[in-house]
């Protein structure tokens, strides 16, 4: 067997165990624990501040009720209602809609722990839902339809 051979069978392989480790992630995204809830300095808190401050493009609750329905739905419901044992109730969560869009959009992108002691389900939510593809205008829409089912379910009014 030639180095070419060899080198080939190597890139290949490299490229399948690869390809099964994101699979295997996007598999698990809502099971992922989040140990990177909070900016560890200063710096990493205005470099996030900066990511989040970008000018973004209207927010599109309809473009965010499909993203919700891929990245959220599985812990918090296709209604936002919640799950048992999963995730909160969206709709009615007042923790939810006390946040501003900026506070809300930052959550969402950072996740929560399971081991937060805020985190009353003991669910690990992943950052970004476990989409790390989500962009800070993907996450906007997002904020907007979750925005859309607190009015319909009485959290904002």
């Amino acid at each position: 067997m030639t180095n070419d051979s060899n080198s080939t069978k190597a890139k290949i392989r490299f490229a399948l165990v690869l390809g099964a480790g994101i699979a295997l992630a996007g598999l698990t995204g809502c099971g992922q624990s989040s140990s990177n809830s909070q900016p560890t300095s200063d710096s990493d808190a205005a470099s996030e501040q900066t990511a989040t401050a970008e000018p973004l493009a209207p927010p599109s609750a309809e473009h965010g009720k499909q993203l919700f329905a891929t990245a959220c739905a599985t812990c918090h419901g296709p209604q936002g209602q919640g799950l048992p044992h999963l995730g909160k109730d969206l709709q009615t969560s007042q923790f939810a809609a006390g946040l501003s869009d900026g506070k809300l959009a930052d959550f969402i992108t950072q996740g929560r722990a399971a081991n937060d002691p805020l985190n009353t389900t003991h669910v690990p939510m992943p950052p970004k839902g476990g989409n790390p593809a989500l962009s800070p205008q993907d996450i906007s829409d997002i904020v907007a339809y979750v925005r859309q089912l607190q009015k319909s379910g009485g959290a904002v009014k």
